[in-house]
């Protein structure tokens, strides 16, 4: 994992215009979904939802219960959960573009669209949640984690990578302990792990309860 000052000037153009801007986040995944993941995965290596696929079994043995995949893209988070076992896979985004392409691996139950600005309008119906991309250098902030966590039970886990170079950067930590603080969920652990290898980010994963 790299260590070195972040340097966004570095960064590939695909990725910074996502991290340095709050305007049409949504028009630019619509944009992206077809050539996602030969982008991300082949050309720049990503990792992230293989190591926090792993992390989530490590925790959540039962593999058939009822699990959210927040900020599920094309998929990738559920095809490796798929690979591991886990049988009742609900995602969510909130671009249709990616929505439609994943629903092309036919690994979930049911797909739909929510933007975790805000919480979903019934929240508290999952078993276990795993949400992989969505908190970085823009929206959503880490005050809107609480919208992700909110969708599990009570007192039920919550599996979620922040993006290193952006923990860093903006002293994320500290913004994890005001919002565990200020709504009651744990922080059980923060493990390091793989984010995308050939930009040299790395990942924070937050292996969460959600409140009683």
């Amino acid at each position: 994992m790299s260590k070195k000052p972040f340097e966004m000037d570095k960064v590939d153009k695909r990725l910074s215009d996502l991290y340095t801007s709050e305007d049409n986040k949504l028009e630019k995944y619509d944009r992206w979904a077809v050539d996602y993941e030969a982008d991300l995965v082949e050309e720049m290596n990503y990792v992230a939802h293989i190591d926090a696929a792993r992390i989530f079994s490590d925790i959540i043995t039962d593999k058939s219960c009822q699990v959210l995949d927040v900020a599920c893209g094309t998929g990738l988070v559920a095809g490796e959960l798929d690979r591991l076992g886990y049988e009742a896979i609900d995602g969510t985004d909130f671009s249709t573009e990616m929505l439609r392409v994943s629903s092309q691996r036919k690994v979930y139950q049911r797909l739909f669209q929510h933007d975790f600005t805000r919480s979903l309008a019934v929240p508290g119906i999952y078993d276990a949640l795993i949400c992989v991309g969505l908190f970085s250098f823009s929206l959503p902030k880490i005050t809107d984690m609480i919208h992700v966590i909110r969708a599990v039970k009570p007192n039920h886990y919550c599996v979620i990578t922040v993006n290193g170079a952006a923990w860093r950067e903006l002293d994320l930590g500290k913004e994890i302990e005001k919002e565990s603080s200020q709504h009651g969920f744990v922080i059980e652990n923060i493990i390091e792990a793989g984010y995308i290898q050939s930009q040299e980010i790395d990942a924070r994963v937050l292996v969460i309860r959600s409140p009683d």
